[in-house]
């Protein structure tokens, strides 16, 4: 039986504080119908690694039988404030003919490191 294979493309993210930025996601994927994802932004600048400091918002999906996650991203502040913990995203799932349930266990914000004017001391 044929199955879906995951294709990747550029997307337009915009963060918290209103820039855009383009984010390589999954085309496609389980949570096209609410991440929120456009078109990339020609020019923006790429939101390339992932870290602990930075990292997008994503939303933390399980499935209840096998405990397995994913965690699409959400490339706009409403299509994460549109989900709520307990609302259930159908999920392909290689091997099976039909959709798993998965429900919305977990939501990790977004998280940019802080700017702020170095403190300068008076000579003394």
């Amino acid at each position: 039986m044929p199955r879906n294979q995951k294709n990747f493309q550029l997307f337009t993210y915009v963060d918290d504080n209103g820039t855009s930025w383009n984010k390589r996601g999954e085309d496609g994927g389980a949570a096209a119908a609410v991440d929120g994802h456009a078109a990339f932004t020609p020019g923006a600048p790429v939101w390339d690694r992932e870290s602990r400091r930075m990292h997008v918002r994503k939303i933390i999906y399980t499935d209840a039988v096998t405990f397995r996650t994913i965690k699409p991203i959400f490339y706009t502040a409403a299509a994460y404030a549109a989900v709520n913990i307990g609302d259930v995203l159908a999920v392909q799932v290689p091997g099976l003919a039909t959709t798993v349930n998965y429900t919305a266990t977990l939501k990790e914000p977004e998280h940019q490191p802080g700017q702020r004017n170095a403190r300068q001391l008076a000579d003394s």
